[in-house]
This record gives C-alpha cells, structure tokens and sequence, in this order.
C-alpha cells in the first residue's frame, strides 16, 4: 500500500508554493486531489451530513488539524501524519474494526478532504527558505543555456542597452529606482526609443527558464545575466559567473527623466551618474559600452577599448586634426553620441580616457566590477 505523499513544499519563482519534485509529474499537472472535482464534492457533502460531531472526535485522536470546511477552502493547514494515519485505518478497515464507530465510507470522505486541501495552505513557512534554493550551480547552467540558445551577436548591443536603461533610474537621494525590470513599463518614453530590440531576447530567455532549476530568477535577474552575457558574446570580459541572483521585480514604472540625454555636457553627464551614485571614473567606465552598437567606435560587435582612443583622436574635430579633409571631418561627425564628443574634451574625464585606451586588461577589470555595481545598485533582494 502505497504511503500518503510527502507535504513537504518550496517556493517557485516570486515565493509561490508549489510541490515537492517527490510528487509525480501526472499530479502536479493534475492538481493535488486524486479525485475528479465533482465526486470530491460529492464525498465531502456525504461526510459532513454523516459523520458531524463524530470527524471531529477523530480528528482528536489521529493528530489531523483541519476541519471538513478546510477541504472547501479555509486554508487551515493539514498534518501530513494525519493523511498517513487516515490512510493506514482505510487499509485496516479492511480486517479489523473501526474503534471510533466510523464507517469506511466516511473514512473515505475525511481522506479525499484532506487531499482536496488548497496547496497553499501546506507549510506555509516555506517560502521564507525559497532564496538559499535561487542560485544553485543547476540554475546557473541551466541559465547559461538559456543565454546561449537566444542571445545573438546582433542583438548584443541593444541587450546591454536595455541594462543601462533599467539601471539608470536610480537615484541614491531619492532612495528608488535602479535594477528592477522597471524598463518593461517604460518603454512608450522618449529616452527608451529602441529598447524592445534588446527587451525581445532578454524575455525568450525569460521564458526558456520558466520550467527547470533556473525558475526561481526574476526578470531583473535575467536582464542582467543577459547584459553580462552580451559583453562576453562580443569578447568582453565574463561577468556572469560574479552576478548576484534573487531580485525582486517592480510592477510599475520608475520615475521619468533620469536618463542623460545624448546632447549633455561632459558636466552635466557626469551630474547625472553622480546622482545614481557612481564615480567619474565608474562613469568613464561605463560609457565604454558605446564601443559596442555601430558607433563608430571599431567594430560594431566587438568589445574592446577602441572607445577611448577614438575619443583621444577625436576624428570629427578639425582642429585636433588640422590636416583631415573636408570628408575626413564629414565621416568623424557620424562618430558617436554628442554626450560622447562632450566627455572627450572634458578635462576631469579625460584622465580616465587616456588611462583605458592605454590599458584594455584595465578597462575590462573595472568594467567587470563597475558592472556588476550597477546590476545590484537600488535593487530589492527577497529574504534568506
């Protein structure tokens, strides 16, 4: 005689509870009851115009904690020793007789009742454990082969883009915005022109880990693997394997106007960074991304610091360059954003400039670190 299952449970994505991997896979799809709706309805009803006061005198003695209104949706949990024992007396009912004066029948009935229960009433302290099971070796591979499978070369650019964006509405005064998938909502604004380019791969990769070891990573958890994964792809350095995972998801828009515009200063482009809390030097750092995305910063797809020495050239500046032809100058103007052209002649951050074009290994290690910075500034991490 096969035992009642396991009431053990986990938490499955934003903490809800779903049922043991002991559980076959047949019961899950199906629900918990073995029964068809209609007949446990039926049994239900028979028990409680047949048993009354006699249930609950069992209920005393077998150690259940539910009542015959729980199988209907009260939500009060059921000791998983209660099924095993009401379990083990219907076998018995067989051979031997019922001390409590019970029928079968309604042994029956009290057995389909506790196995109708709404999962959610089973060990409801479960979900406070649900983040040590988040970031395992599993999930993380299974991950990867998300990223891998539907991340291209391409679209790399408008992938990491989609990172900064969601970034960028941070504001460490005002204590809100940051990573938290926000940018799902925000698309309709101005600043966020082209960002489903980069939003389309990130959420196939999403929904490739809805089902397996890797659902239990939020949708800001996946745009920032998915960014990390971008700059790898292009030949940056890997930044993956150092992401923290369980962040949770904002369901509304951030705050609007945060973004820098692609006409700022160098001082005003700096402003604006300094108020999601990051360094002129993280913020040199960063603008180092544009030298992905066609730019005209080397090769469109390819990660490397070609940024800066392009800044350091300045090849649409005639007067850095007083023996550029009048095309020369015409190809230059294409180069990069006016924000960009602005922080190359910026005396703080030319500083920086010059010490990433002179060393990628240097670039690549601060980008790594600065990165991984600003995947977790303003995020909210679901408890241990």
């Amino acid at each position: 005689h096969t035992r009642a299952r396991s009431c053990s449970s986990h938490t499955h994505g934003g903490g809800k509870l779903v049922l043991s991997d002991n559980m076959s896979s047949a019961a899950r799809f199906a629900g918990a009851t073995p029964l068809d709706s209609s007949h446990a309805r039926r049994l239900r009803t028979r028990s409680s115009s047949s048993v009354g006061r006699r249930v609950s005198r069992t209920h005393r003695s077998s150690g259940i904690t539910s009542t015959a209104s729980s199988a209907s949706g009260s939500g009060r949990p059921v000791s998983c020793n209660s099924v095993e024992n009401t379990t083990h007396k219907m076998h018995n009912a067989q051979t031997e007789p019922i001390a409590s004066g019970l029928a079968r029948r309604d042994l029956l009935a009290l057995a389909a009742a506790a196995f109708v229960l709404p999962i959610s009433a089973v060990a409801p302290d479960a979900a406070r454990a649900a983040p040590d099971a988040i970031d395992t070796p599993g999930a993380r591979a299974a991950l990867r082969e998300a990223l891998v499978a539907n991340i291209v070369q391409t679209k790399a650019p408008a992938v990491l883009r989609l990172v900064f964006h969601d970034a960028g509405t941070r504001r460490v005064s005002e204590g809100d915005g940051g990573m938290n998938a926000s940018v799902r909502f925000e698309l309709t604004r101005p600043e966020s022109f082209g960002l489903k380019r980069g939003l389309g791969p990130v959420t196939a990769v999403y929904e490739a880990t809805r089902d397996g070891p890797a659902s239990g990573l939020n949708f800001a958890d996946i745009i920032a693997a998915s960014g990390a994964y971008a700059v790898e792809l292009t030949g940056g350095p890997e930044i993956t394997s150092k992401l923290r995972f369980g962040r949770v998801d904002a369901t509304e828009a951030d705050p609007e106007n945060r973004m820098p515009t692609e006409a700022a200063s160098g001082t005003e482009t700096k402003n604006v960074f300094h108020a999601m809390g990051y360094t002129t030097r993280e913020t040199m750092c960063l603008a180092g991304a544009h030298t992905i995305g066609g730019k005209g910063f080397g090769e469109p797809y390819i990660f490397d610091n070609e940024y800066y020495k392009t800044l350091l050239v300045r090849p649409w500046d005639g007067v850095k360059n007083p023996s550029a032809t009048k095309d020369d100058l015409e190809m230059g103007s294409h180069v990069g954003l006016t924000s960009d052209k602005n922080l190359a002649i910026d005396d703080e951050s030319l500083e920086f400039i010059k010490a990433y074009a002179a060393d990628q290994s240097l670039f690549f290690e601060e980008f790594t670190k600065v990165y991984v910075k600003m995947t977790e500034s303003g995020a909210t991490w679901r408890e241990a």
